[in-house]
Protein backbone atom coordinates (compact mmCIF):
# COMPACT_ATOMS: atom_id res chain seq x y z
CA UNK A 1 0.00 0.00 0.00
CA UNK A 2 1.47 3.33 -0.82
CA UNK A 3 0.10 6.33 0.57
CA UNK A 4 1.30 9.88 -0.20
CA UNK A 5 2.71 11.84 2.86
CA UNK A 6 3.18 15.16 1.39
CA UNK A 7 -0.06 16.97 2.58
CA UNK A 8 -2.22 16.46 5.51
CA UNK A 9 -5.71 17.31 3.42
CA UNK A 10 -4.57 14.39 0.60
CA UNK A 11 -7.45 11.94 0.67
CA UNK A 12 -5.29 8.63 0.87
CA UNK A 13 -4.54 10.61 4.39
CA UNK A 14 -8.47 11.93 5.51
CA UNK A 15 -9.37 8.14 4.48
CA UNK A 16 -7.15 5.77 6.73
CA UNK A 17 -7.90 3.69 9.33
CA UNK A 18 -6.29 2.45 11.75
CA UNK A 19 -6.10 -1.21 9.80
CA UNK A 20 -4.86 0.88 6.96
CA UNK A 21 -2.15 2.37 9.42
CA UNK A 22 -0.33 -1.20 10.50
CA UNK A 23 -0.40 -1.92 6.83
CA UNK A 24 2.54 0.91 6.13
CA UNK A 25 6.27 0.45 6.96
CA UNK A 26 7.85 1.58 9.90
CA UNK A 27 8.87 4.86 7.51
CA UNK A 28 5.87 5.09 5.85
CA UNK A 29 4.26 5.93 9.34
CA UNK A 30 6.76 7.87 10.52
CA UNK A 31 7.00 10.24 7.54
CA UNK A 32 2.79 10.38 7.84
CA UNK A 33 2.90 11.43 11.26
CA UNK A 34 5.78 14.16 10.33
CA UNK A 35 3.10 15.19 7.88
CA UNK A 36 0.30 15.95 10.16
CA UNK A 37 -0.16 19.05 12.62
CA UNK A 38 -0.82 18.74 16.47
CA UNK A 39 -4.46 17.43 17.54
CA UNK A 40 -6.08 20.51 18.75
CA UNK A 41 -5.65 20.91 22.60
CA UNK A 42 -9.55 21.84 23.40
CA UNK A 43 -10.22 18.89 21.13
CA UNK A 44 -8.39 16.21 22.70
CA UNK A 45 -11.38 15.70 25.74
CA UNK A 46 -12.61 12.34 27.04
CA UNK A 47 -11.36 8.99 27.28
CA UNK A 48 -10.04 6.79 23.99
CA UNK A 49 -9.31 3.69 22.69
CA UNK A 50 -5.87 2.62 21.75
CA UNK A 51 -4.46 0.90 19.24
CA UNK A 52 -0.72 -0.38 18.24
CA UNK A 53 0.47 0.32 14.96
CA UNK A 54 4.08 0.70 14.37
CA UNK A 55 7.52 -0.86 15.29
CA UNK A 56 11.08 -0.92 15.16
CA UNK A 57 11.56 -4.33 14.65
CA UNK A 58 9.89 -7.74 16.13
CA UNK A 59 11.79 -7.65 19.00
CA UNK A 60 10.57 -3.95 19.73
CA UNK A 61 7.32 -5.15 19.31
CA UNK A 62 7.81 -8.48 21.74
CA UNK A 63 8.79 -6.31 24.49
CA UNK A 64 6.15 -3.20 24.26
CA UNK A 65 3.32 -5.53 23.94
CA UNK A 66 5.36 -7.95 26.97
CA UNK A 67 5.03 -4.25 28.98
CA UNK A 68 1.60 -3.16 27.71
CA UNK A 69 -0.40 -5.99 27.63
CA UNK A 70 1.10 -9.12 29.90
CA UNK A 71 2.10 -7.39 33.23
CA UNK A 72 0.74 -7.35 36.85
CA UNK A 73 -0.03 -3.58 36.38
CA UNK A 74 -2.85 -4.56 33.29
CA UNK A 75 -4.04 -4.37 29.84
CA UNK A 76 -3.97 -1.57 28.62
CA UNK A 77 -7.05 0.23 26.74
CA UNK A 78 -6.28 3.51 26.06
CA UNK A 79 -5.85 6.92 27.88
CA UNK A 80 -8.11 9.92 29.05
CA UNK A 81 -7.59 13.24 29.10
CA UNK A 82 -8.42 16.39 30.32
CA UNK A 83 -7.94 20.38 29.01
CA UNK A 84 -6.48 22.89 32.21
CA UNK A 85 -10.19 25.00 33.14
CA UNK A 86 -8.15 28.05 32.14
CA UNK A 87 -8.76 28.50 28.74
CA UNK A 88 -5.67 30.67 28.79
CA UNK A 89 -3.18 28.22 29.35
CA UNK A 90 -2.62 25.35 26.95
CA UNK A 91 -1.96 22.57 29.52
CA UNK A 92 -4.04 19.44 31.21
CA UNK A 93 -3.75 15.99 32.71
CA UNK A 94 -4.95 12.34 32.14
CA UNK A 95 -4.26 9.05 32.51
CA UNK A 96 -4.17 5.68 31.37
CA UNK A 97 -6.78 3.15 30.96
CA UNK A 98 -6.30 -0.68 32.06
CA UNK A 99 -8.28 -3.49 32.61
CA UNK A 100 -7.17 -5.62 35.47
CA UNK A 101 -9.35 -8.63 36.88
CA UNK A 102 -11.80 -8.06 33.69
CA UNK A 103 -12.58 -4.50 35.60
CA UNK A 104 -11.43 -1.42 33.77
CA UNK A 105 -9.23 0.79 36.38
CA UNK A 106 -7.13 3.81 35.79
CA UNK A 107 -3.38 4.58 36.42
CA UNK A 108 0.11 5.93 34.86
CA UNK A 109 -0.99 9.74 35.18
CA UNK A 110 0.31 12.14 33.45
CA UNK A 111 0.43 15.84 32.40
CA UNK A 112 0.01 17.57 28.96
CA UNK A 113 0.61 20.65 26.79
CA UNK A 114 1.52 21.63 23.63
CA UNK A 115 5.67 21.94 22.91
CA UNK A 116 8.26 21.14 20.55
CA UNK A 117 7.94 17.45 19.11
CA UNK A 118 11.33 15.53 19.57
CA UNK A 119 10.88 14.49 16.37
CA UNK A 120 10.43 17.24 14.06
CA UNK A 121 10.77 20.35 16.53
CA UNK A 122 6.80 21.28 14.98
CA UNK A 123 4.64 22.27 18.21
CA UNK A 124 2.76 19.25 18.96
CA UNK A 125 0.27 18.04 21.71
CA UNK A 126 2.60 16.53 24.65
CA UNK A 127 2.23 13.80 27.23
CA UNK A 128 4.82 14.04 29.80
CA UNK A 129 5.02 11.52 32.70
CA UNK A 130 8.07 13.21 34.78
CA UNK A 131 5.88 14.71 37.42
CA UNK A 132 3.87 11.47 38.56
CA UNK A 133 5.78 8.48 40.70
CA UNK A 134 4.85 5.51 38.38
CA UNK A 135 6.23 3.62 35.72
CA UNK A 136 5.92 6.59 32.99
CA UNK A 137 7.66 9.13 35.26
CA UNK A 138 10.30 6.21 36.29
CA UNK A 139 11.80 6.14 32.17
CA UNK A 140 10.87 9.74 31.66
CA UNK A 141 8.28 8.40 29.33
CA UNK A 142 6.85 11.00 26.70
CA UNK A 143 4.29 11.01 24.33
CA UNK A 144 3.01 12.92 21.16
CA UNK A 145 -0.55 13.45 19.65
CA UNK A 146 -0.71 14.21 15.96
CA UNK A 147 -4.00 15.01 14.16
CA UNK A 148 -5.22 12.38 11.03
CA UNK A 149 -8.94 13.63 11.74
CA UNK A 150 -11.36 14.66 14.48
CA UNK A 151 -11.26 11.14 16.20
CA UNK A 152 -8.49 9.71 14.77
CA UNK A 153 -4.79 10.53 15.88
CA UNK A 154 -1.35 8.89 15.50
CA UNK A 155 0.86 9.09 18.27
CA UNK A 156 4.53 8.60 18.81
CA UNK A 157 5.70 6.97 22.37
CA UNK A 158 9.19 7.33 23.53
CA UNK A 159 10.65 6.76 26.60
CA UNK A 160 14.24 6.55 27.83
CA UNK A 161 17.44 8.70 27.81
CA UNK A 162 17.78 8.20 24.10
CA UNK A 163 13.78 8.59 23.16
CA UNK A 164 14.78 7.04 20.44
CA UNK A 165 13.37 5.54 17.77
CA UNK A 166 9.77 6.09 19.30
CA UNK A 167 6.81 3.44 19.14
CA UNK A 168 3.71 3.98 17.18
CA UNK A 169 -0.14 3.81 17.99
CA UNK A 170 -3.13 5.63 17.26
CA UNK A 171 -6.42 7.01 19.70
CA UNK A 172 -9.90 6.74 18.77
CA UNK A 173 -12.37 8.47 20.51
CA UNK A 174 -13.75 9.88 22.97
CA UNK A 175 -15.48 6.89 23.91
CA UNK A 176 -16.74 8.16 27.17
CA UNK A 177 -16.18 10.74 29.68
CA UNK A 178 -13.19 12.02 31.80
CA UNK A 179 -13.28 10.60 34.88
CA UNK A 180 -13.03 12.22 37.96
CA UNK A 181 -10.91 10.38 40.66
CA UNK A 182 -10.98 11.24 44.60
CA UNK A 183 -8.72 8.06 44.73
CA UNK A 184 -6.91 6.57 42.71
CA UNK A 185 -6.52 2.49 42.16
CA UNK A 186 -2.99 2.93 43.69
CA UNK A 187 -2.29 5.97 45.05
CA UNK A 188 -2.04 9.10 43.81
CA UNK A 189 1.53 8.85 42.13
CA UNK A 190 2.11 12.05 43.34
CA UNK A 191 3.93 11.58 47.00
CA UNK A 192 4.36 7.68 46.71
CA UNK A 193 5.05 5.03 43.66
CA UNK A 194 1.58 2.91 42.72
CA UNK A 195 1.68 0.00 44.10
CA UNK A 196 1.14 -2.04 41.25
CA UNK A 197 4.00 -2.82 39.80
CA UNK A 198 4.93 -4.82 36.59
CA UNK A 199 7.43 -7.42 37.07
CA UNK A 200 9.59 -9.47 34.77
CA UNK A 201 7.29 -12.27 34.51
CA UNK A 202 6.89 -13.95 31.08
CA UNK A 203 9.63 -11.34 29.60
CA UNK A 204 10.01 -12.19 26.31
CA UNK A 205 13.79 -12.40 26.27
CA UNK A 206 14.82 -13.22 29.71
CA UNK A 207 18.71 -13.60 28.42
CA UNK A 208 18.45 -10.00 28.00
CA UNK A 209 17.52 -9.71 31.35
CA UNK A 210 20.70 -12.41 32.84
CA UNK A 211 23.10 -9.72 30.82
CA UNK A 212 21.98 -6.64 32.98
CA UNK A 213 22.12 -8.77 36.25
Amino acid sequence: MVVKMTNHNDNSIKDLTIEKIKELSYQEIMDLYKSLPSADFEEIDGEYDSAMVGFTSEKTEKTSRWWLYDTEKGFWLGKAFTPSSNKQELRGEGYNRWKIEGKEEHHMRFLTDISESLIDEKPTFRLKYASFKNDGGIVDMTDEVRKIRKGLYLCAGMAGVEKFPPDFFCLNGPVNEYQLHPEWVYGNEVKRYTKKRGTYKNYPYPEDLKQNE
